[in-house]
C-alpha cells in the first residue's frame, strides 16, 4: 500500500510539473504571438538586471529595423576588461528575451517568473532562481521604458 501511495505521488508530481510546464510555453507562445502582431520594428527599451553580479546593470537598447543598433549605459560601471561590445552582445532585443525564456523553460529551475506586457506582450519581469539550495544564483530582469520610434 506504501509503494502505491508513493508512486501515486511521484506520478502527480509529474504532471503538475507536465501542466505548469505547459501553461508557461502557452504563456509565452501568446505573447510572442502579441507581440509579433503589433509589428513593432522600431523602438527602445530599458532592461535592468538584479543580482549578486558585477558590470553594466541598467541599459537602453534601441532597436531599428527588428535589429538591435545601439546600446546606452552609464560607462562608468564598466568593469575592467569589459567593453562596450561585450555590453551590446549581451542586451537583448524584445525577439532575443522571448529566445531566452524559451531556453529557459527548457532547463530544471528551482523557479521561475515571467510577467508579460498587456498591449505589446513583451516580457516586463523575469525571476530566475537557478539552484534552490545555492544562495545568490537568483537572477532578475526587469523591462521598462518602452518607446516605439520611426
Amino acid at each position: 500500500m506504501l509503494r502505491i501511495f508513493a508512486f501515486l505521488c511521484i506520478a502527480i508530481s509529474f504532471i503538475s510539473c507536465s501542466v505548469d510546464d505547459d501553461v508557461s510555453f502557452r504563456e509565452l507562445n501568446t505573447n510572442r504571438q502579441l507581440w509579433e502582431s503589433s509589428q513593432v520594428k522600431n523602438y527602445s527599451i530599458n532592461e535592468r538586471l538584479s543580482c549578486f553580479c558585477g558590470g553594466v546593470l541598467e541599459r537602453d537598447i534601441f532597436v531599428v529595423n527588428g535589429v538591435k543598433d545601439r546600446v546606452e549605459f552609464d560607462e562608468t560601471t564598466l568593469p575592467a576588461g569589459q567593453t562596450y561590445d561585450d555590453v551590446f552582445n549581451a542586451a537583448r532585443t524584445v525577439e532575443e528575451t522571448f529566445e531566452f525564456i524559451e531556453s529557459l523553460l527548457k532547463q530544471d529551475l528551482a523557479s521561475l517568473f515571467i510577467e508579460y506586457d498587456d498591449i505589446y506582450g513583451f516580457p516586463k519581469t523575469i525571476s530566475i532562481d537557478y539552484s534552490q539550495g545555492v544562495s545568490d544564483d537568483e537572477i532578475g530582469y526587469s523591462y521598462a521604458n518602452f518607446e516605439i520610434s520611426n
